[in-house]
């Protein structure tokens, strides 16, 4: 459990990518459904910025004891809201042991990113194909440029593979792509879209709806994401330059 971290200052955590259809909205859920059960779930907040409103719309139903703010970030709303999400993670930074989880749209928005850069970390979903992974590694590239000019080890930005095949081991093409930036990448998810497939509108649990692989995946990635980011296992990793250790590739992250 997370309750013997309730004095840990409170996190910011965005779920974003330039790319649309890799699982932001989803990896957001699941993120927040697998931290309820490490923490208590009204320390949770989600932030839906997203205009197809996924997240709130599941999260109502499936989990009303988290916290859920709808502020879709739109070019009609998006100086307004933007701020609006600002204000929100500032008042949340006061609040011990709380964690902020900001579901993002896809677009190029130049304010939006900057808000990014502006969080604790950046969990970045994508697939292995090249169509994903070509305009993920220039939003990396994107956030290492403002980190560099700011002269930031925040945010921590974190690879987050989904759509993953059933026995996939090798990931050294991915490992060997980003190779080069401030990343870390996270455990690797086979069907980050199965959320989907069990969601009717009605309150059912995951454990009854969900298939045993996707259900197993995302209680791992609640746990390193508990290990990594909320326990501060990457601040340690920073403060300490082991340059070797920026990039964790999944299967082979210590206990």
């Amino acid at each position: 459990m997370l309750n013997d971290k309730k004095n840990e200052p409170a996190k910011s955590i965005f779920v974003a990518n330039v790319k649309g259809g890799v699982g932001k909205s989803t990896l957001s859920i699941m993120l927040a459904r697998a931290l309820a059960k490490l923490m208590p779930p009204q320390n949770i907040t989600v932030i839906d910025t997203d205009l197809q409103r996924t997240a709130t719309e599941f999260l109502t139903v499936s989990n009303p004891e988290i916290n859920v703010e709808f502020l879709p970030i739109t070019p009609a709303f998006e100086n307004t809201n933007i701020s609006l999400v600002q204000q929100f993670i500032k008042q949340n930074e006061f609040k011990t042991g709380h964690v902020v989880i900001v579901d993002t749209p896809a677009g190029s928005s130049q304010r939006l990113w900057n808000l990014v850069a502006e969080g604790y970390c950046v969990l970045i979903p994508t697939t292995l194909s090249n169509a994903d992974l070509l305009p993920t590694e220039n939003f990396i590239r994107s956030m290492d440029k403002v980190k560099a000019r700011y002269a930031k080890s925040l945010p921590h930005l974190v690879v987050c593979p989904n759509k993953i095949p059933f026995g996939q081991k090798d990931f050294s093409l991915m490992a060997e792509r980003l190779k080069n930036h401030d990343v870390v990448i996270g455990p690797a998810l086979r069907d980050l879209a199965s959320v989907r497939h069990f969601y009717n509108g009605r309150t059912e649990s995951w454990e009854k709806k969900s298939d045993g692989n996707a259900k197993n995946d995302f209680e791992k990635f609640g746990s390193f994401v508990q290990k990594y980011v909320l326990n501060g296992k990457l601040d340690k990793i920073y403060n300490e330059k082991n340059v070797e250790e920026n990039i964790i590739p999944f299967g082979k992250v210590k206990n």
